[in-house]
């Protein structure tokens, strides 16, 4: 399926060089037919000059497969894509269905672990990410470089009794470099105070993620979730990977004054890939790290509050409060700094 009438007109110079403009950035809307992700619904975005995505319609405009110039992006988990409806609401189940890929969102009423508070059980990192978007429509737009593939939608997240949390994001491609831009805005669409927890749940793998991968970021580690007490792991931090299993590890970030805190990974191949978070919305930095052979991935987790979940960032003052109608917004870049076909 084309771009449709809202579309940029491509320029002169370019539409006498091709039967149609999608011959250079192609959107298709299809379905898993075949295992436990049969029946899901994906725009698959094919974009050589960019970073090319699978963006999965029915769990809130997450992105699953994502590779730029080549190099693949996202760590993909050993269940790989699950449908939606196969969610496991209650305790640790999320897990069960969390195939990785570059982008899986929690919230947005609660994060990080399971509890139950007022009698509303919140699973571990909440239900928005099996939520599927409505309102979906993509385009070509006009971007900071040229041309961009721009996808919006809408995801809901309600029940009866409970406030409506609307989630609208943006997600932009450009097609000059390899960069793309989640933009989300969430509101209180109900009339009484809500709860508000969210994350963006960034997973980078293989290649880019591997023994003697350095991470930096211009964020101070504080604490280490499962180590109380002991003096956070400082950057640089060089990876390694297990010869078999082994802890994962989970360190809390406060990004440096400045409108962006920024994480770099470099991996030993060369090339470095850097996930920007805007910090007016994001006050904390979560990387998590399993290095277990046959797992080996990257969490970049911008977040509003450690893992603790629901009751306990209530109880830290991390819980944040939407009043009757307000909107908050949030955003995270990924690009592609350096690469094989790449400009140092």
């Amino acid at each position: 399926m084309g771009f449709g009438a809202d579309s940029v007109r491509a320029a002169d110079d370019v539409r006498r060089l091709v039967g149609a403009p999608d011959q250079l950035v192609q959107v298709d809307r299809l379905v898993r037919d075949e295992g436990p992700g049969r029946g899901a619904p994906v725009l698959v975005v094919r974009n050589p000059g960019g970073i090319s995505v699978e963006v999965l319609l029915d769990r809130a405009l997450d992105l699953g497969w994502a590779d730029a110039l080549g190099i693949p992006l996202a760590w993909r988990s050993a269940r790989g894509p699950v449908v939606s409806g196969r969610h496991e609401p209650l305790g640790a189940g999320w897990t069960r269905t969390f195939g990785g890929g570059l982008l899986t969102t929690c919230g947005l009423a609660s994060t990080g672990a399971a509890g139950t508070v007022g009698g509303v059980h919140h699973g571990l990192h909440g239900r928005i990410g099996h939520v599927p978007a409505e309102n979906v429509r993509w385009a070509l737009v006009d971007g900071a470089d040229g041309p961009a593939v721009e996808i919006t939608g809408d995801v809901v997240e309600a029940a009866l009794g409970q406030p409506t949390l609307r989630l609208r994001r943006r997600i932009v491609l450009s097609t000059a470099t390899p960069e793309l831009r989640v933009e989300d805005v969430v509101t209180n669409d109900a009339f009484v105070d809500a709860g508000h927890m969210f994350r963006h749940h960034l997973n980078l793998g293989y290649p880019v993620v591997g023994p003697g991968t350095v991470v930096t970021a211009t964020a101070d580690p504080f604490a280490e979730r499962d180590r109380p007490g002991v003096a956070a792991r400082p950057f640089p931090w060089r990876l390694d990977v297990a010869p078999g299993a082994a802890p994962e590890r989970v360190l809390y970030c406060r990004p440096h004054p400045g409108p962006t805190a920024t994480v770099t990974v470099t991996a030993p191949t060369g090339q470095v890939v850097e996930v920007e978070q805007d910090t007016d919305a994001w006050p904390l930095l979560v990387l998590w790290r399993d290095p277990s052979a046959g797992v080996n991935v990257l969490g970049v987790e911008p977040s509003t509050s450690r893992d603790g979940g629901r009751a306990q960032a209530e109880a830290d003052g991390e819980l944040l409060v939407l009043r009757p109608g307000e909107s908050r917004t949030y955003c995270t870049t990924v690009r592609l700094v350096r690469g094989p076909s790449a400009t140092d």
